[in-house]
């Protein structure tokens, strides 16, 4: 029963990864060209800072709607599933208030503060940089909150078509800020992209619902565990080093840090959001207490993803050197052997974004805890040691080498502590069948590397690696098998798209 549902969310968290990544993409390109490297630096600082603070504020919550409804759905609670977002709304409420009113009392207090403690960022930007925070700040923190209950209610359908539209908002507003205000504007505009789901959590999930008093208190612990990962997982796994960057070495290389972590995040980001109903689909298994069809979906899942995103991010990695500059300009064009290492390097992270939904799924959050400690220390010591020496590309192999080590924990831990071992045979020939298409693909762009050269990589590249895979048979027959069961269920439109890709690889 699970397995058509999930297809259909998979299918609709992937349109929803699909407008994010867009939206992410251009947003930076019109910031980029519209502000250059230094302009673009603030804008990038301001979202990361807006985004951690989100992170702080939380509370673990949005995850923990996102786990325990389905949980409760599968178990017949559904009194309790439905009053679960609203029981735990004052909360969201009252650290959202707490979070912008600290940003918009730096609105009054930046000036003030500056000289005596030269540390903030935003010097060469007026004050009322912070007030734009707060408006950023709060649509995002109260959006969350709504997609979190979308996706806990398993209506990942009306949060693709949000965010869907949200895009189109995003981009008009982030254009139009930057052109009136110059970084301000547009980080006011980046609010239009949380701003129909801030609308819809706050027409939809009225405060005061009640739910068993166990399951509150059990549902409090998860959430504070997931709330300490969060805050490990915005030092470790977000754009620390931006802060690093721009005070030690400028906005100008926070700036060309940030074009080149956008082509990893673009690379992954579709793929990455397409796991919006695995942690959903493993509750439900958790819940029953079927064990072997957890490992089944487990395994499955991280062949699935390899299969899209080392190829994606691999390839991103190959033409980078042609597309930094054809998209951000010029004075981006610096940036691109940072982005060709960082694009690459993030293939291994984005896969742990199952062993993360596993472990959550299986309240083994605390494992994600011990390892992003380690991780967050290592990344706080690369940025006081490593970024003011080496600079960008330090700030680059550093952030690589230690995400590569915690990923690699968290699929041996999964091995040992719940008997899921990952497919290593499977995923070692997605890797060699996704580094041959990078081969070719740079070869393009070496010869011809302008936009006509960048098309003609890309498409090469996805048949070497389609041939490759193929030879080398990357997905076994099982998940061949699953996958021409979905694409049978698919959407009419969407099946002429599949049908013939499944079927390439099934003969």
């Amino acid at each position: 029963m699970a397995l058509p549902r999930f297809a259909r969310n998979t299918l609709h968290s992937s349109l929803a990864g699909a407008s994010t990544a867009l939206g992410s993409l251009l947003s930076v390109v019109v910031v980029a060209r519209m502000l250059g490297p230094g302009g673009a630096g603030n804008v990038a600082l301001g979202i990361w800072i807006v985004g951690t603070l989100v992170t702080l504020c939380d509370l673990g919550l949005p995850i923990t709607i996102a786990r325990f409804v389905p949980d409760l759905e599968a178990r017949a609670l559904h009194d309790d599933a439905g009053n679960f977002a609203r029981a735990f709304y004052p909360a969201i409420l009252a650290t959202t208030a707490v979070g912008a009113a600290a940003l918009a009392a730096l609105w009054r207090m930046a000036p003030i503060l500056e000289p005596r403690f030269p540390i903030l960022p935003f010097d060469d930007v007026a004050s009322t940089v912070w007030l734009s925070l707060a408006v950023l700040f709060a649509l995002q923190a109260i959006g969350n909150y709504g997609l979190s209950q979308l996706r806990g209610a398993q209506k990942f359908d009306e949060a693709a078509r949000l965010t869907a539209i949200s895009l189109a908002i995003q981009l008009a507003a982030v254009a139009t800020g930057a052109y009136f205000f110059g970084p301000t504007g547009a980080l006011v505009g980046y609010g239009g992209g949380s701003l129909l789901l801030a609308l819809y959590t706050l027409t939809h999930i009225k405060p005061g619902g009640r739910i068993d008093h166990e399951l509150k208190q059990r549902a409090w612990r998860f959430s504070l565990a997931s709330w300490g990962v969060g805050l490990i997982a915005a030092v470790v796994w977000s754009r620390t080093e931006l802060a690093f960057l721009n005070h030690y070495r400028g906005p100008h290389e926070a700036g060309l840090y940030s074009a080149a972590n956008t082509l990893a995040t673009v690379a992954t980001q579709a793929p990455l959001l397409m796991t919006g109903g695995l942690l959903a689909l493993f509750s439900q298994l958790y819940a029953v207490g079927d064990k072997a069809g957890l490992k089944r979906a487990f395994a499955s899942a991280v062949r699935f993803m390899s299969f899209l995103i080392f190829p994606a991010c691999f390839g991103m990695a190959a033409i980078a050197p042609a597309l930094v500059p054809a998209l951000f300009g010029a004075e981006f064009a610096e940036a691109s052997t940072a982005a060709a290492v960082l694009v690459a390097a993030q293939a291994f992270g984005a896969v742990s974004t199952v062993s993360s939904a596993l472990l959550f799924a299986t309240e083994r959050n605390y494992f994600l805890v011990r390892t992003g400690v380690a991780g967050a220390a290592a990344i706080v010591a690369a940025g006081v040691l490593v970024v003011p020496v080496y600079g960008l590309m330090g700030a680059v192999v550093a952030r690589s080498l230690i995400q590569f080590t915690i990923v690699a924990a968290s699929f041996v831990y999964l091995h040992r502590a719940l008997d899921c071992p990952s497919p290593y045979g499977s995923v070692a020939r997605i890797v060699g069948s996704a580094a041959g298409s990078a081969i070719a693909a740079r070869a393009v762009v070496n010869i011809a590397p302008g936009p006509v050269g960048i098309a003609l990589a890309i498409l090469l590249g996805v048949a070497v690696y389609f041939a490759l895979a193929r030879l080398t048979r990357a997905l076994p027959d099982d998940d061949l098998d699953r996958l021409t069961d979905l694409v049978g269920k698919a959407p009419a439109w969407l099946t002429p798209f599949l049908s013939p890709v499944v079927q390439f690889f099934a003969r």
